[in-house]
């Protein structure tokens, strides 16, 4: 068996119409039993179709190759789904020869072959590749489990030679799990024989270490021997809570930190400093990608942090070559994926559908426009035909038409927001000849009461006639709108049509960024920047996808305009009267200084955080404590409800279970882009083929997956509407099982969530 260390993921070579993560993302990894060669007519995809002898023509992402050393003798460890894929496999008199790595997986294969022929004549077929060892095991783990669950764990030890083996048996299991039963030491198996064994296992522990997870079985029968290692990802029952807090770090800052209710270790903490904005901008993308992005606008919202780290680091010479290579790989794949989104007629769309949305293209626009300043792989002419597509869009009176499908979604932003936003899109990217949609912008900026609206109109005005009166009074009416705490809130809603927290940010940052470029540097812009600095959350991001880019845009452009030089300095921490770490940094230190690890200091009830700066500058600073808590955190304020239920409370192995959720909007207005994310116990796990059928027959939008979550996108709902989504789940491993608890809640307000009980199944031998 060939093996070496794994390579990075290929989960984007192989694609459906979902996004898929973490629980089924093939991964490229050693074979069972050395290199499988076999004649396959045409092209050969094991997972995919491809193109045959002029598939060359159309550029297309490589498939990672793996390069294995020939002496590897450990355990199998990589189960990968797709084991080659290739777009231009050419023949000569129709045959192709290609060399693969298998997976460690003992199992079968389906390679497809799909090709056209010099002629044009479409071709295809298909065969099964079979990956054995002379002895073997099969063990089938949940994808995660919580703390409380029992797993009926079966091992199978298959002896594929022709004559009688007794192999020898052992299994380890990591300190998060209690082994409740010894199994044999021994097993005797005649010729080509199979039997299973079985480890009852308790889960103790507290997901913690994720060490504590691993599971290691083993079996020898003379030379021969074959091992099974596996880490299973353990997490903590109970809903989870968060406690954040933030602030500018000018001498002493104090927060105390309710966590009523916390679950014995459960709770997690951090604090993290931040010395320039490159570090802000760090830690923001980190926050980003915690979170579903399955839409075009989430997707290019957790890219763009990484378009600003490049230029940032470009502008100030800044280099750090690891930081940048780390950077420029992410957002290669972050560009691969979002240029996926754009629509057949053009222009882009939530989902990659048609008709194209005029402001998420608009949105689109402006990323593609600062990407191509760092990054060369920008595809010129899509740039230009979405800018195109999008002043195709104009109707000649200042404003844009809106897609048909745009106008009967409740989630729809006003024709103010919408002209605005598009308007403001074009001239950020350099369009010039948009005199209707400039006279429109100075109406609007004269007459508005919406400070969104109005911060629109202003960025729109110092873009294209930054010298001109009539800018100069839009910037003094913006600053009147400003409140007495630096925000600039009241609006109605952004593009997004998002709410609470995230609103006000959004807005708070398009206004200062409109200040800043118009030159004004005064108190408003300070206190708009500071109020920005103080809601940060404790993950490093700012509320939704949309207002935590805008917050970092708004920040980067403030500290270069100021031009501070932050000097060096010491900070310290104190936990409820202990010291808990002291950080010293220097003048130029980028990165963010972190405080980790502080659960240790912490207690159920209540807790008092202090910091303490010496030094001459200030630091923004954001608190994030995470725990566990028998309640659920359900908002008030949550427009949307979730429930979910299970057919059944006993379900044989290898048969399914329904799974029934019902959304509903509790509100008498229509709301955008609905989120819910629905918690599988560990015995069970979803099926592909029963998403996208829940796509295709429109009950759902959209949906990702994760080990033990469904995610589900609703574009909108109307006033009053309810959603029941049948959800067909089966049974893998035998055991006893809760799930993580399902919320629902608006993308951009995630806030306000509506939390529904863990479900709780047993799944039978």
């Amino acid at each position: 068996m060939a093996k070496a260390a794994p390579p990075p993921p290929a989960a984007e070579a192989v694609k459906d119409d979902a996004v898929r993560k973490d629980a089924e993302a093939p991964r490229v990894a050693p074979m069972a039993g050395g290199i499988a060669q076999r004649d396959i007519r045409a092209g050969c995809c094991f997972g995919a179709a491809v193109d045959a002898k002029n598939a060359g023509r159309t550029a297309v992402r490589e498939f990672p190759v793996p390069n294995y050393k020939p002496d590897y003798d450990g355990p199998r460890s990589d189960f990968r789904e797709t084991i080659y894929w290739n777009p231009s496999v050419k023949t000569d008199g129709g045959k192709a020869k290609v060399t693969f790595f298998a997976s460690d997986a003992v199992t079968s294969f389906r390679a497809v072959a799909e090709g056209v022929s010099a002629g044009g004549m479409p071709g295809r077929g298909d065969t099964l590749v079979e990956s054995v060892l002379p002895v073997s095991l099969a063990v089938k783990l949940p994808l995660e489990v919580s703390a409380g669950d029992t797993i009926d764990l079966p091992i199978t030890i298959a002896n594929n030679t022709g004559r009688t083996q007794t192999a020898a048996f052992a299994a380890r299991f990591g300190s998060a799990f209690k082994l409740k039963n010894q199994p044999p030491a021994t097993v005797r198996l005649g010729a080509g024989e199979k039997k299973t064994v079985r480890a009852t296992l308790s889960v103790i522990g507290n997901g913690k270490d994720p060490e504590a997870g691993q599971v290691e079985i083993f079996v020898r029968a003379g030379h021969l021997k074959d091992e099974v290692k596996k880490t299973l990802r353990v997490v903590p029952l109970g809903f989870p809570q968060k406690a954040e807090a933030s602030g500018t770090l000018a001498n002493v800052a104090r927060h105390e930190i309710d966590l009523a209710g916390a679950l014995p270790g459960t709770i997690t903490a951090s604090i993290n400093l931040y010395p320039s904005p490159l570090s802000t901008m760090i830690k923001g993308t980190e926050a980003m990608i915690r979170e579903p992005y399955g839409c075009f606008e989430q997707a290019s919202s957790a890219n763009y942090p990484n378009i600003m780290i490049l230029s940032y680091l470009e502008e100030h010479k800044a280099a750090d070559p690891a930081l940048v290579a780390k950077t420029m790989t992410v957002l290669d794949h972050g560009y691969q994926k979002i240029a996926g989104y754009e629509s057949p007629k053009h222009g882009y769309e939530w989902f990659g559908g048609d008709p194209g949305h005029e402001a998420l293209t608009a949105y689109g626009l402006m990323e593609f426009h600062d990407m191509a300043a760092v990054y060369g792989g920008v595809n010129a002419p899509m740039v230009q035909r979405t800018q195109q597509w999008l002043l195709s869009r104009r109707d000649g009176h200042g404003g844009f038409l809106r897609n048909s499908r745009a106008l009967d979604s409740f989630g729809r932003a006003g024709e103010a927001v919408t002209n605005g936003y598009i308007a403001y899109a074009l001239a950020e990217t350099g369009t010039k000849s948009l005199a209707p949609e400039l006279a429109a912008q100075k109406r609007a900026a004269k007459t508005t009461k919406d400070p969104y609206v109005m911060a629109l109109a202003a960025n729109v005005l110092v873009d294209l006639e930054p010298k001109a009166s009539t800018t100069a009074a839009a910037i003094a009416r913006l600053a009147k709108m400003q409140s007495e705490d630096g925000s600039f809130s009241g609006a109605a809603e952004s593009i997004t049509k998002s709410g609470g927290v995230a609103l006000n940010i959004e807005t708070t940052s398009l206004a200062a960024m409109a200040m800043l470029k118009a030159g004004t540097e005064g108190d408003a812009v300070r206190r708009a920047v500071s109020w920005i600095h103080d809601h940060q959350n404790g993950a490093g991001g700012y509320g939704s996808t949309q207002s935590t880019v805008l917050a970092l845009k708004a920040l980067a452009q403030y500290a270069e305009a100021s031009r501070r030089t932050r000097a060096g300095g010491t900070v310290s921490l104190r936990v409820n009267g202990k010291r808990a770490g002291r950080i010293t940094f220097k003048k130029g230190d980028a990165g963010p200084l972190t405080f980790d690890n502080l659960a240790r200091y912490l207690r159920p009830g209540k807790n008092v955080i202090e910091l303490s700066l010496e030094s001459s500058t200030e630091l923004p600073y954001s608190v994030g404590v995470t725990y566990r808590s028998a309640r659920p955190a359900t908002s008030p304020a949550a427009k949307v409800a979730i429930t979910t239920s299970l057919a059944k409370s006993t379900v044989p192995v290898g048969e399914s279970v329904r799974m029934n959720v019902a959304i509903k909007n509790v509100t008498d207005a229509g709301i955008p882009m609905v989120l819910a994310r629905v918690g599988l116990p560990g015995g069970l796990t979803f099926q592909t083929w029963q998403l996208k059928e829940l796509r295709e027959k429109h009950l759902i939008d959209f949906y990702e997956t994760r080990e033990r979550e469904v995610i589900l996108y609703l574009r909108s709902m109307a006033p009053g509407a309810e959603k029941a989504i049948p959800l067909e789940l089966v049974a893998r491993v035998p055991g006893h099982y809760v799930g993580p608890a399902s919320r629902a809640y608006l993308y951009y307000t995630d806030e306000d969530k509506h939390w529904a009980p863990p479900a709780t199944i047993t799944v039978e031998r």
